[in-house]
């Protein structure tokens, strides 16, 4: 779900028409979990899809309605010059006609500490519940709510529709933050491609001219002092991800273990099988919790066969989709870590 609309809803006070894609079969312009958010005036902000399927949904919007409504949008036209749409596939879309702002405020909360929730929906009243990262509701309660398929929309990212009893389970993520430690060629790199992937990212370095922030896009904070510094001024959550990519292994070091003490989604560092093998033997070596020390990511990045910086920078941000997506990625990789590493 989109954080901009579960804002508008939560504090704003006039009456909205809130609209979701619960599912798609076929080809479709828009996933599951879209959303557009209408007003008296018309669309106030999202996408279901656009063109004529969403003038649809919004003359759906502008009828008098007491009780949700589930659309069914039929793009399967087989004419290139006929009337009817011809994507070559369906979308379901839920209407909610005045959507209360409470449980959207109740997530909110969650979301500005970093917290990941769910949305629970029963798609015949539009009664909506709120649970918590750990699936235990937080606001409102919706009874016969699998906590396993909450869980699943959780850990995946994605929401889950549960037809036979009428339910939808509706993630809504946090603004994810990046840190990438160390400002150099990969770390300057990858700070050029994940805002676009969405995070809010910030470089720290302990040189000044290579945390100067003319060297970044604008919107990426830098962060400048030794590294145990920075990951001390820095606002850690569980939805921080760190990236740590120094100059040298002494660095490195220093920032792993600044690291390993606060909450973080991820966490990894770039080297050479022998320097990760060492850097974590000497952590563990000083009794860090050995479940955060095995969770590193390191070596750092999907092996893709990545040589320039911009590649590595792919790499790297290759893997932290993949831990977005899927919240037991990083136990799971496990394995094949240890594997590149060289240790049993």
């Amino acid at each position: 779900m989109s954080l901009e609309i579960v804002r508008a809803l939560a504090e704003g006070d006039e009456p909205r028409v809130l609209c979701t894609v619960l599912k798609v079969k076929g080809s479709a312009p828009r996933h599951a979990g879209a959303m557009l958010l209408a007003g008296p005036g018309g669309l106030v902000m999202g996408s279901v899809g656009g063109g004529r399927g969403e003038s649809m949904v919004l003359a759906a919007c502008r009828e008098e309605r007491g009780a949700p409504a589930v659309l069914e949008i039929d793009m399967q036209g087989m004419e290139a010059e006929g009337p009817a749409m011809v994507c070559g596939g369906t979308s379901r879309i839920l209407v909610e006609p005045r959507v209360s702002g409470a449980p959207y405020r109740a997530a909110l909360e969650r979301l500005r500490r970093g917290e990941r929730v769910v949305l629970v929906k029963r798609l015949a009243t539009g009664e909506t519940g709120v649970l918590d990262a750990g699936c235990a509701w937080i606001h409102g309660r919706v009874e016969g709510a699998d906590p396993a398929l909450a869980a699943q929309a959780l850990a995946t990212g994605h929401p889950v529709l549960a037809e036979a009893d009428g339910l939808f389970f509706d993630p809504v993520l946090p603004r994810e933050k990046l840190l990438i430690l160390g400002g150099g060629h990969v770390g300057r790199a990858l700070a050029a491609l994940a805002p676009g992937l969405g995070f809010q990212v910030t470089v720290g370095d302990d040189r000044p001219e290579y945390a100067d922030p003319a060297r970044f896009l604008p919107g990426v904070a830098t962060l400048a002092g030794s590294f145990t510094s920075i990951v001390e001024r820095f606002a850690f959550d569980p939805s921080t991800y760190v990236v740590i990519v120094t100059r040298g292994h002494l660095c490195d070091l220093e920032c792993v273990r600044a690291v390993l003490g606060r909450p973080y989604r991820y966490a990894g560092f770039m080297g050479s099988a022998r320097k990760t093998r060492l850097v974590l033997a000497q952590v563990a070596e000083e009794g860090f919790e050995a479940v955060k020390v095995e969770s590193l990511c390191a070596p750092i990045g999907l092996e893709i066969g990545a040589e320039t910086p911009e590649e590595l920078a792919v790499a790297i941000a290759g893997e932290l989709i993949a831990v977005r997506r899927d919240g037991a990625w990083v136990q799971a990789r496990i394995p094949a870590r240890k594997a590149r590493r060289g240790t049993p």
